[in-house]
């Protein structure tokens, strides 16, 4: 008897050992990938829909955001950039990952310098940056990007016969920090010629509260672009619940356009179908 049970374990042992083995291979294989995908930095281009900012046509728009903590990344990130000749520069939040230590600070203010140096810079705040709020706002500062916390500025570009922006940064809709009413004109009081607006938020949910007040073209992040992303399917798994935007342009209503950037970074192992970027914008 004992012959035969061991008869009928011997390929079944076998069988599990390579069913293990084969898991194993394909598990190490797939989050190498992912890692490696994660820190394959690229420069994307994107021209946005026609009149989303009126009389502005050409302007470019450097987007980096969501960098959390990747330092690894910041050399290519500002290699990336400065191939780019922006008339503005935006970041947008998530500058370290809130449960990592924060270290190396001197990096992040000697990069993020070099991308202000290629344009007036302007950032908002992000839901990982509030727990490191006095460390974001101090190599933001240093770095010389004016730091946007529920607050607006008019900037006057030269290249477009000194035409007036209005640009307005709103905290962080998931850390509470979002208070349009601080900065914004509600609809009911716009002026019909007053300059056009972007607003820069790291989430793009803010969407929903920002509706009621004027602007015609919103910034964000915050997403990773879903950061892994089923072939085929083109579905993104990492997205908050409800969340329907996940990168590139989106009408929210008329007159009113959405970009959401992937980002530089990832939370986790890394990114899947979902590659990270520098998002330059020309707008038509």
């Amino acid at each position: 008897m004992s012959k035969l049970l061991s008869f009928f374990q011997r390929p079944f042992k076998q069988l599990f050992i390579w069913f293990f083995c084969t898991c194993a291979i394909c598990g190490v294989s797939l989050f190498s990938y992912m890692y490696w995908e994660g820190t394959s930095l690229t420069l994307k281009k994107h021209e946005s829909p026609t009149a989303c900012l009126p009389n502005f046509s050409g302007l470019k728009i450097l987007i980096v955001t969501d960098i959390h903590s990747q330092i690894k990344m910041l050399d290519d990130m500002v290699a990336l950039a400065e191939q780019t000749k922006p008339d503005l520069v935006f970041f947008l939040g998530d500058l370290f990952t809130d449960f990592n230590r924060i270290s190396h600070t001197g990096k992040y203010i000697t990069a993020l310098k070099r991308l202000s140096a290629l344009a007036p810079a302007y950032a908002c705040l992000g839901n990982h940056d509030m727990s490191q709020l006095s460390s974001v706002a101090r190599v933001l500062k240093e770095a010389r990007f004016t730091l946007l916390r529920n607050e607006a500025t008019f900037i006057t570009l030269p290249r477009f016969n000194d035409a007036k922006i209005k640009i307005i940064g709103v905290g962080d809709l998931r850390e509470g920090d979002c208070f349009p009413q601080q900065c914004m004109t509600p609809l009911a009081e716009a002026e019909p010629d007053s300059p056009p607006v972007i607003v820069l938020s790291h989430n793009p949910m803010a969407r929903n509260i920002l509706s009621s007040y004027q602007w015609n073209f919103m910034v964000s992040g915050h997403t990773h672009g879903g950061q892994i992303c089923i072939p085929l399917l083109n579905k993104a798994i990492f997205l908050e619940a409800g969340e329907t935007m996940d990168s590139g342009f989106f009408n929210h209503t008329e007159n009113r356009t959405i970009f959401v950037s992937p980002g530089v970074g990832y939370v986790g192992p890394g990114r899947f179908n979902c590659p990270p970027e520098v998002s330059l914008i020309t707008i038509r």
